[in-house]
């Protein structure tokens, strides 16, 4: 149960912010709801209540495990902060609205025209070289205009024509009138944008396959007949990422979200017993579990598994594994 809040939103003015993380992380806690972080970054965090962060990941040391490409990958809302349990010094900053970026932004551009490689324009140092001291701080303010350059990089290939600016490299070092809290509130919200942002992250992370049947279909004029679906819903607070996703052929898109099929620990696909019918039984996997995406980012999250087993699935108590 969650307990009370420390901070929560308040009607008051925000700045958004870089929630840097180490790959480690994603084995430790589910970074689409939550980012833990040293209690000395407090003040910062505190600022953003309301407002939004960029989450950034650097490239890996040599030998560690690579979860997804280096650079910032997603952005989500600052709702309020709360203790950490079992970690002294530490707090967590509650989260909503998480939204992945389906084209990872490098940390640095690699222009022999650009004064400044940096999309942080703060991590240039005098001599030329990144500011070490800045770029190991895990949580980071940064300016409106940062976090839009960032942002329009990462959404690039989902913004409508109407929102989509000149290149975030081509203005740098120029004057902006950077936009408002609300103005990032209403891009990022866009039940649209979301929606093709998701289906291109989930399909891409499938291979357009059904995870259920390995069925893959595409009609002439280039659509797929695999859905998207999400594991745990947009209304339930399901945010809208690759590990909250899962590509399904239409009808078992329809039976997971009715709660007549789901997913088990082991990826294992339960279906209830309410469920009689055997022709769907030889389209599924003989392994009886789903297909996984390569990436290990990209595989469903155990919370939104849980969460689908025991509030969309519990309704029908009596399943069994396929096989």
């Amino acid at each position: 149960m969650l307990k009370q809040p420390l901070f929560q939103q308040q009607d008051l003015s925000s700045v958004p912010a870089i929630f840097h993380i180490k790959s480690r992380e994603y084995d430790s806690q589910c970074l689409e709801l939550r980012f833990r972080f040293n209690d000395k970054y407090q003040h910062i965090v505190r600022d953003t209540l309301g407002d939004w962060i960029i989450y950034y990941q650097p490239m890996p040391r040599a030998g560690k495990r690579k979860i997804r490409p280096a650079g910032y990958f997603a952005a989500a809302r600052v709702m309020a902060i709360h203790a950490a349990d079992d970690w002294p010094g530490y707090l967590n900053a509650s989260l909503h609205q998480y939204i992945e970026f389906p084209t990872p932004v490098p940390f640095s551009v690699r222009d022999a025209f650009l004064a400044n490689p940096y999309f942080e324009q703060d991590m240039k140092e005098s001599d030329g070289s990144v500011n070490a001291s800045l770029a190991q701080q895990s949580v980071r303010a940064i300016s409106d205009g940062v976090f839009r350059r960032i942002m329009e990089a990462g959404l690039q290939t989902v913004l409508p024509d109407e929102e989509t600016p000149p290149s975030p490299i081509s203005s740098w070092g120029f004057s902006e009138d950077p936009p408002a809290t609300s103005e990032r509130t209403r891009i990022l919200t866009s039940r649209s944008l979301r929606d093709r942002a998701f289906r291109q992250m989930v399909g891409e992370a499938y291979d357009m396959e059904c995870a259920m049947t390995g069925i893959s279909m595409q009609a002439p004029d280039g659509t797929f007949e695999v859905e998207c679906a999400h594991i745990m819903p947009v209304e339930a607070g399901g945010p809208d990422s690759a590990s909250n996703g899962i590509a399904l052929s239409r009808c078992l898109h329809w039976m997971f979200d009715k709660g007549l099929i789901s997913i088990d620990t082991d990826y294992r696909i339960l279906k209830s017993r309410h469920c009689f019918q055997p022709r769907i039984d030889s389209l599924l996997n003989e392994s009886g579990q789903i297909n996984l995406p390569e990436n290990d980012s990209h595989r469903p999250h155990p919370e939104f598994l849980r969460y689908h087993r025991e509030q969309i699935f519990q309704r029908f108590v009596h399943s069994h594994p396929t096989a």
